[in-house]
């Protein structure tokens, strides 16, 4: 029962992610897919009468050891800002292709089991095996992932401007968390399978990160900024005024904004953030509602930019705040001109 409540979830969390308003990674659903088709598999196995109809369920059930280590680590690349070239992910996935047809041969060939019987106990059927050789190219796919996982988590520490450390923790929690839960299983010989549980568990995980960086990214509100990305600064903060992020040309006006750390207050310790837009940011945030946008200029060595305040919404339910900054000298010179 609890591999068909698992197998429920995933299929809500899938259609929750297919109908979110905005942009989510294409990996996600993939993840998703993939351990809602292991979830079947497990149900699947449970409820299997005879050892050809639990060699097949084994096999569905397989697409989430097999898959889903290689997507969560482009998830965790792309959550960590870094980008995989496709020749080298292609080549991941065809490896991980290759080991998943081996285990489809179980019960015709003894390269992936040696051997396979079919039991029943209270939790329902399962199989006593025992391994052949690309059962270990299996386990040594999940050890290299888990690392890569760990590497790419630890390399972003690094990166506080970058990537959350709020984010790198939880990436550090999950892969520890599923390969802790694999080990207990190995170790202990359980008869009923606890990763597709805690698989479900990390997708709910996952969706914290993912989310987020779908609300306050840049490239994910492309609808907002429309072609003025490249000419105008974006700095986004959440509702309890925590920074969130930046575009590029925003880095540049506003230097300090590289050494900031995401997910944390707004540092106190001078800057041109604080000397020109801190106060108003606040000011907004206690006046305004959403919808509503509060407009200025300030100068600086001899330019002058313009700013504009807004709130992220909703449905009218704010979740935090925008600052768009752009260089407008040439239009006040042109203006004065005619003047």
């Amino acid at each position: 029962m609890i591999y068909l409540i698992c197998f429920c979830i995933t299929l809500l969390m899938l259609l929750f992610v297919v109908a979110y308003e905005r942009a989510i990674n294409i990996n996600l659903v993939l993840l998703i897919g993939v351990v809602a088709v292991g979830n079947g598999g497990y149900y699947a196995l449970s409820v299997s009468r005879n050892l050809e109809e639990a060699i097949l369920a084994n096999s569905i059930s397989y697409v989430i050891g097999i898959f889903a280590p290689a997507i969560l680590f482009f998830i965790i690349c792309g959550i960590c800002r870094i980008e995989v070239p496709k020749i080298i992910s292609t080549h991941l996935y065809l490896v991980q292709v290759v080991i998943f047809l081996s285990a489809c041969t179980v019960g015709r060939y003894d390269i992936f089991y040696r051997t396979v019987n079919f039991h029943r106990g209270t939790m329902g059927a399962y199989l006593t095996k025992t391994y052949g050789p690309m059962h270990t190219a299996y386990l040594v796919s999940m050890l290299l992932y888990s690392t890569a996982n760990i590497v790419v988590g630890m390399y972003s520490l690094s990166r506080k401007s970058i990537v959350s450390r709020i984010n790198v923790d939880l990436i550090l929690f999950l892969d520890m968390l599923v390969v802790g839960v694999y080990l207990i299983e190995r170790f202990l010989h359980l008869k009923f399978e606890l990763l597709p549980v805690f698989l479900t568990i990390a997708i709910m995980i996952i969706l914290i990160p993912l989310v987020k960086i779908s609300l306050y990214s840049v490239y994910s509100n492309i609808e907002i900024f429309q072609d003025r990305i490249k000419g105008t600064g974006y700095i986004f903060f959440n509702k309890k005024m925590k920074y969130m992020g930046c575009s590029e040309y925003a880095s540049v006006l506003f230097p300090e904004l590289l050494n900031w750390e995401l997910e944390r207050n707004i540092p106190g310790n001078g800057g041109r953030f604080n000397t020109f837009l801190r106060q108003p940011l606040l000011e907004y945030a206690k006046e305004k509602s959403a919808g509503e946008s509060q407009s200025n200029t300030f100068s600086y060595k001899g330019a002058v930019y313009s700013y504009d305040i807004r709130a992220l919404a909703h449905k009218k339910i704010i979740y935090g705040y925008m600052i768009q900054i752009s260089n407008v000298t040439d239009v006040v010179t042109t203006t004065n001109k005619m003047e």
